[in-house]
This record gives C-alpha cells, sequence and structure tokens, in this order.
C-alpha cells in the first residue's frame, strides 16, 4: 500500500495557491513558483514507488550458539523480485543488548529487477541468554520522499548465547567419596581401570586382552593382569542466585560472575568424568539432576544462560530438594557471594548430613573495582574484615575459595585443590 507524506499534500496546495494568486494578481514571481512546485510533484509522480514491495530476504542461518563477548556477522540475502526500487531502506530491528559494532542494520540501497545483494554487519553480544532479532521493516520512497510503501518481513534469527568459561587443569577438584563407577579418580584397588596393579592366576571368565603372555609363558600357566580401579563421583553445583546478594552492574556483578565459575567447573569436572548436578536459585527454583558427558554440559549451560538476575529464592531453602532429589556422600559446591549472613547457617546445617562441601565466592569488592564504583577506604576496610569474619566462620565447617573475578578461577582452585588432596 501506498502511503503519501504530508508535505507533498502541502506542496500541492501552495502549488495551486500559487497559480491561483499568480493569475489573480498578474505576477510571474507567483507563477514561478507555482510551476516550481508543479514540476517537483510531477518529478515524484514519475519514480512513486510500487503498490507492493515484491523482496525476498534470507538470512544466513537461523540459529547460532554463542559465548558471551562473542561476536557475529549478521547477512541479509536481498533478491527484488518486483519491480526496480530506487530507494530502498532495510531495517533489521535487533534486541537492545547487542551491540552494532562494524556495519549498520539500517541501509539504504537501489535495487533493480531480479537483482541481488547481500547486507551485512557485525554485532558484540556482551551477556548471556536467548535472544531473537525482530522483524525485517522494508520501506520504498521516491526521490522526494513524498511517496512511500512499507511493509514487514518476519525472518527471525534465535542468538543462544551461553556463559563465558575458562579452561582449566583436568581433575582439579574431586569428590572426596568417589563410588564404583568407571572414572579417574583412582581407588587403590582392583577394579576396572589402565593403570597396572598386580599379577595373578587366570580366572575363568578373564578377557583375553588382561593376559600377561609374557607371564604365561615363564610359568607354564595362564597369568591375568589386575588393574587399579578407577572411579568417579558426584558433584552438585549450587548457584546462589539470592537478588539481595546481588552486587555490581547489570553487566559485571556478582550473580554473572558465579554463572561463570559455575560454567567452568561443570566443563572440568565432567571432563574428569563424573556426574555433575546442578541447583540455581533465580527468579525460581530450577536444577538438572547429575549426568555424564556433552549432553550434561549443554544442559547445565542451557540452565545457566537463561539466568538474568537474581530471585527471592535463599540458600537455607535447597535442604528439602538436596534430601530429596541428590545423591548423598556427594561433593556440593557452593557459589555464593557471602553477602547474606545466613549463609554460614545453611552450610552448618547442610555440613551436618554427611556432605562433602566446597564454598567458592566471587568478591565483591573485585566486582566493584572492575566497574569503577568509588568506595571509602573505610568502607572498603570495614568490608573486608566483616567478609573475612564470615570466610573465618565457614572454615569451620569447608574450604572456602575467596575469588577475584578479575582473575583467572583456576589459581584461587588450584590452591584449594592442593589443600583437599
Amino acid at each position: 500500500m501506498i502511503y503519501r507524506n504530508r508535505t507533498s499534500a502541502v506542496l500541492l496546495l501552495l502549488s495551486i495557491l500559487a497559480l491561483v494568486l499568480a493569475i489573480f494578481f498578474g505576477s510571474w514571481t507567483l507563477l514561478a513558483a507555482s510551476i516550481t512546485f508543479l514540476s517537483i510533484i510531477i518529478i515524484s509522480f514519475k519514480d512513486i514507488p510500487p503498490n507492493e514491495i515484491e523482496v525476498v530476504i534470507k538470512r544466513a542461518r537461523k540459529e547460532v550458539h554463542l559465548h558471551e563477548d562473542d561476536e557475529y556477522r549478521f547477512e541479509l540475502h536481498i533478491e527484488n523480485q518486483g519491480e526496480p526500487l530506487e530507494f530502498l531502506e532495510v531495517f533489521d530491528e535487533l534486541p537492545p543488548e547487542l551491540e552494532v559494532i562494524e556495519g549498520s542494520n539500517h541501509n539504504v540501497l537501489s535495487l533493480d529487477s531480479r537483482e541481488k545483494k547481500v547486507i551485512s554487519y557485525r554485532v558484540a553480544v556482551p551477556l548471556r541468554g536467548d535472544y531473537t532479532t525482530r522483524n525485517i521493516r522494508l520501506r520504498a520512497r521516491d526521490y522526494f520522499g513524498f511517496f512511500r510503501t512499507e511493509t514487514i518481513i518476519e525472518n527471525p534469527i534465535s542468538l543462544h548465547v551461553l556463559p563465558a568459561q575458562e579452561e582449566m587443569k583436568q581433575g582439579a577438584l574431586r569428590p572426596r567419596y568417589p563410588k564404583n563407577r568407571l572414572g579417574n579418580i583412582s581407588s587403590k584397588s582392583v577394579g576396572v581401570g589402565t593403570e597396572f596393579f598386580a599379577l595373578r592366576e587366570y580366572r575363568a571368565g578373564d578377557r583375553m586382552r588382561d593376559i600377561n603372555w609374557k607371564a604365561t609363558a615363564k610359568n607354564l600357566e595362564p597369568i591375568t593382569n589386575d588393574f587399579e580401579g578407577e572411579m568417579s563421583g558426584d558433584v552438585i553445583l549450587i548457584v546462589d542466585g539470592f537478588k539481595g546478594s546481588n552486587i555490581g552492574s547489570i553487566r559485571e556483578n556478582t550473580f554473572s560472575a558465579s554463572v561463570r565459575a559455575a560454567a567452568t567447573l561443570s566443563s572440568n569436572i565432567l571432563a574428569d568424568r563424573n556426574r555433575v548436578g546442578l541447583i540455581v536459585l533465580g527468579e525460581r527454583l530450577s536444577w538438572v539432576y547429575p549426568g555424564y558427558g556433552r549432553e550434561q554440559y549443554y544442559k547445565i549451560l542451557s540452565q545457566l544462560s537463561s539466568l538474568t538476575s537474581g530471585g527471592l529464592w535463599e540458600l537455607h531453602e535447597i535442604q528439602g530438594l538436596l534430601q530429596r532429589f541428590f545423591p548423598s556422600r556427594c561433593l556440593l559446591i557452593i557459589i555464593s557471594s557471602l553477602t547474606n549472613p545466613k549463609v554460614i547457617e545453611t552450610v552448618y546445617d547442610i555440613s551436618r548430613r554427611k556432605y562433602n562441601i566446597l564454598v567458592v565466592s566471587p568478591s565483591p569488592l573485585s566486582i566493584e573495582q572492575k566497574i569503577g564504583d568509588p568506595i571509602s577506604e573505610l568502607d572498603e576496610k570495614m568490608y573486608q574484615l566483616k567478609r573475612d569474619h564470615t570466610m573465618n566462620e565457614l572454615w569451620k565447617y569447608c574450604p572456602v575459595i575467596d575469588w577475584n573475578s578479575n582473575e583467572p578461577l583456576e589459581v584461587a582452585v588450584e590452591e584449594v585443590g592442593r589443600y583437599l588432596r
């Protein structure tokens, strides 16, 4: 449908009025003005846009998986299947969280009939989450912008932005109580594994590949290799997303640091062939039951990527969930800023139920320093004293990692890992 700009109506009215006045007063100046206005309108009618914009737009991809702080290049493949378009505006509507850093999502171009063109621009993705582009708006107009034809094309693309994570040395954290499942934790006893343990006499049912042929030839009877058992354990990551404990800006805060720590630790512990589960106290209490492998890793990342802000759930409210749905004698890694005074009481209650506990705490002071919020020296000292007191109390029940989120997590974890070993 063609829309007429109000300016064209005003210009037409002025040209008619100038022509009437020129005839009435016999003024050549008004006559020249009216002829000029009418000429502009006639030129605009000559280049009037078509009633319908027959343009097809395709995207290079329909779905993209990224990590925080990644960049992505959008590509729009445009083909004009109708009349030539001298001025075509193409506006790709984006979510406000995406930042255009190269090119533009608003372009003006000309397209002949059957002509094809490609528009590309690059965006930065600073925050995790699931984003979907909106509509592609098209507007064709004449030289002077008096007439226009508009249409909307629904061609969304989904961006799944996963939390950023670090590379860590495999086996940095291991459960204290492994279970009789194949893994990377040495059990110091005979079992299924790869490390040689001892020789013994052959028994019915032994695998041929376990027979030690050199010892068999020496003793003139079958001798079998025994291997040191390799076991695995259960690890539950608990992300404390209580809204009252979240400190920092929208992009940099303790909750975002906790999510990054959870993504890093889940990748590392799963690579060590342990089972990993997840509990998140966000806007709702959500969890992922313990599991193995790459599929479990993406389940955890998917759960973490959907978290944008904290909620009203507090840490002590997970105790019933732990007892009902999660295995006992597992390693609980609580990731919390420790600003809620109830944390100590909760850790004490959980430790009484024979859980192996480790606390990882992103330092709120490091977040404040990163975003540049001014803090007085006295306030900083008072807060640090309070935080030190909380950590000293927690050390009575479990190890605590005071993590400066501006530095690699691996350094802080390795120090406590050596203590645990």
